[in-house]
């Protein structure tokens, strides 16, 4: 009987006769003496130049000691041994935001927004404002279909001259 016969009876590929079960390929992690010597050349790195990130250390090593490696393994040996530098977060400490924005006397305080409001017809309308924020009356408004920059300049001088006349 021919090998096609066989493998067309029992249904299988040509392929599995041809197998050659192969064993699993070794581990591709690399020693701790290696790791050890590779966090000596690290260190060294760090410690000449400490504002060096990962990217950089990482050229250095390949370029003046050979060492190619991923960026990956670099940085978990920077994290693991302290070598990472440290975010520098916000320059000023946050203010407190208590909510309160009125004031007790006029003037000292305004407010402006600029909200849009759609139509039943579907236009839209842009409406700004200045708003006092003792008394919370609006000072001076614009309302119309586009907003520019130039209206709230003249928005802004308009309620100066209401609140302060003419200087």
């Amino acid at each position: 009987m021919s090998q096609n016969r066989i493998h067309r009876l029992f249904g299988v590929s040509k392929g599995t006769s041809y197998y050659k079960k192969k064993g699993y390929p070794k581990s591709r992690k690399q020693p701790l003496s290696k790791d050890a010597a590779t966090l000596t050349v690290l260190k060294e790195i760090s410690r000449s130049r400490p504002t060096y990130g990962c990217p950089r250390v990482r050229a250095i090593a390949k370029r003046d000691f050979g060492l190619s490696l991923t960026s990956h393994k670099v940085y978990r040996l920077m994290k693991e041994n302290g070598l990472l530098l440290r975010n520098k977060g916000t320059r000023n400490p946050p203010r407190e935001h208590t909510g309160k924005v009125s004031v007790k006397t006029s003037n000292t305080r305004w407010a402006s927004d600029l909200t849009q409001i759609r139509l039943w017809d579907g236009t839209r309308l842009r409406f700004t404002y200045i708003l006092d924020c003792c008394d919370r009356s609006i000072i001076s408004y614009r309302i119309g279909r586009y907003m520019w920059a130039v209206d709230v300049e003249q928005i802004l001088q308009e309620a100066l001259l209401k609140r302060f006349g003419q200087v």
